[in-house]
């Protein structure tokens, strides 16, 4: 999937100019801010579908009673999500600098990606189901399918010639391929849940808000702090920028996202182990999740800062290309920074500590906004960042590990040598390795550049392997028991 959208990116730049393809960056931003307005509920079924098992009869009325109680309150909450995206849509285009003959689309554009976000929201209700049920590998193959098919569908709709409408045709058509294949898998998995309004519970709702009401501003804190850089760049410098900016981080942002599923597939597992009295499995599952996490995100910001330059040079060309300091910035933020921080939060959100990490995240998104507005203002491009990492070191970058380390029984000093032993130990030879090589290649062409990534994986991945050594043995011996 990473392949398929790098392979077809060019081709879209090459049939949408740099100002309209920021812009459905932009747009489709707002709409995810509109996908939050479940106001957590998605969290909350989650979790207390991880907690409940199909196995007995009371288990499956439990299930049932999620299930009806979240669907009907996703249908309100859906319509809610079409009356704001309307009544937000005639001001997108005063906003943002957008192209004469783009402008007239904008308003419907955004108008329909409302509605069906809001329809998205009743599929909500049971697609869950597989991902608390540690179902993991249906739902990653789903995610993966419905992930190529929406690549695929935006290139034939943009070589068909609909332009910022091929967006949008592809996601209608990539939402009823995934509502056949979830109502289909789902029937088929759980036969005895009935949608039936008898089963709505006020209770439960109050309970599932309760736990997933506090995720909901963590995830708003999150949109602003990862996303809304493209609007404050698409209003303050240019829709072309935001292309810039987008490209340029699009290698820390595929790395981290790849490497972040390792700690989110463990999310059921985590709600498991925070239920039972000794504290002592869950800390040993946080950190081999801290080791394996951290030393895979250092390798992948050595890598990713060898080679982003020559890769965009000959991707989409030198003018999306931000500069080496921006790549080092934007790499430390998603693979460093945001990396261990996610970790951690993943484990506490397990544990049902959601509640002291949104107070630190509303102020980490305030933060965030004061200083990337200023920064961009006084250093364009980079200065979003700036705020951004500054933001972060302010509230999340300390809190997270203050609040972990205190729930896991241990002291903060033994918290941070954990997440520097990973970094400092892959860093001492591959960052020595950057230092004398940095300079030596010079991007001639697609197989000079293949030759070059694939020596310096095998180069930068010596350190990583040699780390993990222990645990590859492990998952080496599991392997050779199951075949037995």
């Amino acid at each position: 999937m990473i392949l398929l959208n790098l392979v077809t990116t060019p081709f879209i730049l090459g049939h949408l100019d740099a100002s309209i393809y920021g812009l459905s960056i932009v747009i489709f931003q707002i709409t995810s801010y509109l996908g939050m307005f479940d106001f957590g509920l998605t969290a909350g079924v989650e979790r207390f579908l991880a907690g409940t098992k199909s196995d007995s009869q009371d288990g499956r009325q439990k299930i049932q009673e999620i299930i009806s109680t979240s669907f009907i309150v996703y249908a309100i909450l859906g319509m809610l999500v079409i009356v704001v995206g309307a009544g937000v849509s005639p001001y997108v285009s005063g906003i943002f600098d957008v192209p004469a003959k783009s402008g007239t689309d904008i308003q419907s554009i955004v108008i329909a990606l409302a509605c069906l976000v809001g329809v998205q929201f009743l599929l909500r209700s049971i697609s869950g189901i597989f991902f608390a049920h540690q179902r993991q590998l249906l739902s990653n193959t789903l995610s993966f399918f419905l992930s190529i098919s929406n690549i695929a569908f935006t290139v034939l709709f943009i070589y068909l010639g609909y332009e910022l409408w091929s967006f949008v045709f592809a996601q209608v058509l990539v939402f009823v391929v995934n509502a056949v294949l979830n109502l289909y898998i789902f029937r088929k998995s759980y036969p005895y849940i009935r949608l039936n309004m008898a089963d709505f519970r006020m209770p439960l709702l109050k309970e599932m808000f309760s736990y997933g009401f506090y995720l909901f501003i963590i995830g708003i804190a999150v949109q602003i702090v990862f996303q809304t850089d493209r609007i404050i760049i698409g209003s303050l410098v240019s829709l072309s920028a935001v292309s810039v900016y987008a490209l340029t981080s699009k290698l820390p942002e595929m790395a981290s996202q790849f490497i972040w599923k390792i700690t989110d597939n463990s999310f059921p597992a985590m709600v498991e182990l925070s239920k039972g009295n000794d504290i002592n499995p869950f800390r040993v599952v946080h950190n081999k999740l801290m080791d394996l996490t951290l030393s895979l995100s250092t390798t992948a910001f050595w890598l990713i800062c060898f080679i982003t330059a020559p890769f965009l040079k000959l991707w989409v060309g030198e003018s999306f290309f931000a500069g080496q300091n921006f790549v080092f910035l934007v790499a430390y933020l998603y693979l460093i920074q945001l990396t261990f921080i996610h970790v951690s939060a993943m484990c506490l959100n397990g544990a049902g500590i959601a509640k002291q990490l949104s107070y630190m995240s509303i102020l980490e998104a305030v933060l965030n906004l004061g200083f990337s507005v200023y920064f961009a203002k006084k250093f364009g491009l980079i200065g979003v960042l700036y705020g951004t990492v500054l933001a972060g070191l302010a509230t999340s970058f300390w809190y997270v590990p203050y609040l972990t380390s205190k729930f896991m029984g241990i002291s903060l000093q033994k918290y941070i040598v954990s997440l520097l032993k990973p970094i400092l130990f892959c860093s001492l030879f591959d960052g020595l390795l950057y230092m004398f090589f940095k300079d030596w290649f010079v991007a001639t062409g697609w197989w000079s550049f293949i030759m070059y990534f694939a020596a310096a994986s095998i180069v930068v991945l010596i350190p990583l392997l040699f780390y993990n050594r222990s645990a590859l043995k492990e998952i080496r011996s599991k392997l050779f028991k199951t075949a037995v």
